[in-house]
This record gives C-alpha cells, structure tokens and sequence, in this order.
C-alpha cells in the first residue's frame, strides 16, 4: 500500500482551494445582474414626439389602407382625450380606413419601445372606440361597429416582428383583448356597443374613456423585447365592421420597481 506522505496532503489541498475558487467564480458570472426599473409613461400627446421616444406603427392591413395610427385618429369630428398636456388632439387613433377592401383585414400596429420584460411586469392604457353622433345624422342609436384591440407581448430582441393581415409575427402572446371576437354557431361575430343604455353590452368595445390592465407572463427568465397594441378586425372597412378606436394614457409599470 503507498503511503499518505506530507506531499500527497499538501497536493490534495492545493486542489480544494481551486476548485473552491472556481465554483465561487462560475456563480458569479452565472448570476444574472437585476434588471433595471425601466417604468414610463406614454400620454400621447403627439404621436412625433412618442416616435422619438422609441414607439413605432406599421400597418399590415390586407389590403393596406391610407389610414395609420395618428393624433387623433382618421375620423372627425375628434372626442376630448383622456388627459393632454398640450394643445394637440391628446391621444392616437386608427380606423376602419386602415384597409382600402371593403370588408377585408384590418391589422394597424402600434408598437412601444424596446425594454426588458420580465413576469410580472404590468401595462395599463386608456381606450374607447368611435361612436356616431347621433345629434347630427338620421339615427335612433349607435353603435362601435365591432371594433377589436389587442395588447400583445414579443420578447425576441429590440427588433421583435409584427404579422401581416391575421399573422402576429413575434407577438405570440395576447395579454388584453377589447371585444374580443367569438364564434356563434361557426359564423365571426361581434359584439356590439349602443349609445342607448338600454342596449349596450358590457363586454363590447367602450364608448367611453376606459381602463384596461395587462399583466406579462409566461417568460422563461428577463427578455428583451416590445409590447404592442393591433387594431385587428376581420371583414372590416368601409363596408364591413369597424369605425375607429383611440388610445390614451399608457403606463408600463416593471416588476423591479416594486423590489
């Protein structure tokens, strides 16, 4: 049998500061650094100025229209905002003239700057769709004509795609759906808002300033990426579903500012 000499010892220590040293030093540089709170709010008050801060819009209609999401929206005549601090119209819009068909795919994006998500993170905003006003044309009630908005969430990089027509691109995850869409008995329907109380669903598109709240989930760990929000209606333009629906007041609230 060899012996256990004084060297052996002196060896087999040596070794053990090593690898202590080496798990002390893969745990760190294993360890993910805290994401910054990276918390904002967007009013709106003039879409230039939100473009400048990182936002985007794209529409991916089917067949493209003339209209994208701009101050106020492409109808007249423009409702007071939800809050403004300038003397602009104070909030984005877009409408059913985002496509050129007549009843075709509505797909009107509009898409923040890139951050870090993380679970946990929360996106408040502000919407209400475009009623008729009853005051000045020959009607007895008004609708929302099936207006439809999505706050969707991609977390594939700063340069995160939108789809085309019904695509979703890299926005794989929906967080808030405004009158979502539903199928009764195989047939695409709608729900419809009334200005007569006596007819308005609640789970149809508001026709007041109203507040939704998104939470993110489902990530895997941080991520970077965007959320958006996509005017989204199938069979809609200037005879199908659709008028318009504005957006106000968006707060992204991260999840680090409350660690």
């Amino acid at each position: 049998m060899r012996k256990f000499t004084i060297w052996h010892a002196g060896l087999y220590a040596c070794l053990s500061v090593v690898l202590l040293a080496s798990c002390k030093n893969d745990s760190a540089i294993t360890a993910m650094p805290p994401v910054p709170d990276q918390s904002f709010s967007e009013e709106f008050d003039t879409l230039s100025s939100a473009l400048h801060r990182g936002w985007k819009i794209y529409n991916a209609s089917e067949p493209v229209g003339p209209a994208v999401w701009q101050d106020g929206g492409d109808l007249l005549p423009w409702f007071s905002p939800y809050s403004n601090n300038g003397s602009n119209a104070g909030f984005v819009g877009a409408g059913y003239l985002s496509t050129s068909g007549g009843a075709t795919i509505i797909a009107n994006w509009l898409i923040s700057p890139a951050i870090t998500l993380q679970n946990g993170d929360s996106i408040s905003f502000y919407t209400r769709s475009y009623v008729d006003d009853i005051s000045t044309a020959s009607l007895t009630d008004s609708t929302d004509w099936g207006n439809n908005l999505q706050l969707m969430v991609a977390a594939k990089g700063a340069d995160s795609k939108v789809g085309q027509g019904n695509g979703v691109g890299d926005f794989t995850s929906t967080i808030v759906e405004v009158n979502p869409y539903y199928n009764n008995g195989g047939v695409l329907a709608y729900r419809d808002a009334h200005t007569d109380a006596s007819l308005y669903n609640p789970l149809a598109y508001p026709i007041r300033w109203t507040r939704f709240v998104g939470v993110v989930r489902g990530l895997n760990g941080p991520a970077v990426g965007r959320f958006a929000f996509r005017y989204h209606i199938i069979g809609g333009g200037n005879a199908g579903y659709g008028s318009g629906v504005a957006i106000d007041k968006v707060e992204y609230k991260s999840i680090s500012r409350n660690n």
